[in-house]
């Protein structure tokens, strides 16, 4: 069918197959979860947590201001 060949190998086996063994689909796992939680999701909020740190010092050493949400409280 299609572009298959006479003896083709690929016409005969399922979709999917590699050597006679049928590999299942790709899925998201609980350990690839993990690892995107603790490699990509707790950077990126440790580094926004020290950024915002850094500018309250600055804002309240420096310029002697209030800085974001302090300034409603105080």
């Amino acid at each position: 069918m299609g572009n298959a060949r006479a003896g083709d190998e690929e016409a005969d086996r399922p979709a999917g197959a590699v050597h006679g063994q049928v590999i299942p689909r790709r899925r998201l796992t609980g350990w690839a979860a993990w690892y995107a939680f603790v490699y990509l999701v707790l950077p990126v909020v440790a580094l926004g947590v020290l950024v915002d740190a850094l500018l309250y010092l600055v804002f309240t050493t420096v310029f002697g201001r209030c800085y974001a949400l302090f300034c409603l409280f105080g």
